[in-house]
């Protein structure tokens, strides 16, 4: 079975019209939640293949997972800020099958060397940028959880799971370290992957980057043991 997450903010609607038909016709099911309203268009209604949730609250981007537990084979998360190519879903399985599905796969990710950089990590880590080409498959820490595949048997995740809104991609690197999956950044071509319209979303101040470190540090010794 191959899932889709998205969580969809209200500025970001008018990007679905463009995103959300490419990503339908790859997929079995596509779950998707709308933060911070109870209203979305009308065509997320009428899919037989979207199962569709809201909530008055931003419960923020974790709950594009909302439908991981329920979903046995692949599950693929999502942002609204990305256009997907046709071939988007097929290339990451593809690249999940040649690694026997024991890893994560995504486009967009970073990493960090866990023996020097143990401050201020969001700033000194490198980023595998989604619209960069990249030219061989490449290991990395943190996958970006707007463009990852997950095989669901390898380990359970839950938006209910994620104590701290919006750190989705350090925490799921996090559990793969623990877990010891790999994080694989894909071969890809320049602008395989096109940015669309995005208002900024998560505010990542001081306190943001205060608490990644915390994350990081805690976990420390499981991303020496992958790095």
């Amino acid at each position: 079975m191959i899932c889709i997450g998205m969580a969809v903010i209200p500025s970001r609607f008018k990007n679905l019209e463009e995103s959300i038909p490419l990503l339908l016709k790859q997929c079995d099911q596509m779950f998707v939640h709308v933060n911070g309203a109870t209203i979305c268009p009308e065509f997320l209604k009428q899919h037989s293949k979207i199962k569709l949730s809201c909530s008055k609250q931003n419960k923020g981007a974790e709950m594009k997972f909302i439908g991981y537990n329920q979903t046995d084979g692949y599950y693929l998360t999502v942002d609204d800020d990305f256009l997907y190519p046709e071939d988007y879903v097929k290339k990451l399985i593809k690249v999940m099958k040649a690694y026997n599905n024991q890893i994560i796969a995504c486009v967009h990710g970073s990493t960090f060397h866990p023996e020097k950089t143990v401050k201020n990590i969001a700033k000194n880590r490198k980023v595998f940028t989604s619209h960069k080409q990249l030219q061989k498959h490449t290991k990395i820490l943190i996958p970006g959880t707007g463009t990852s595949c997950f095989y669901t048997k390898n380990m359970k995740i839950s938006p209910e799971a994620f104590q701290d809104t919006n750190m989705v991609d350090w925490i799921i690197g996090c559990k793969a370290a623990k877990k010891k999956i790999p994080v694989i950044a894909i071969r890809r071509g320049k602008n395989w992957l096109k940015p669309l319209y995005r208002k900024k979303g998560i505010q990542k101040d001081k306190e943001y980057k205060c608490k990644i470190d915390k994350l990081v540090q805690k976990n420390l010794l499981y991303f020496k043991k992958m790095y």
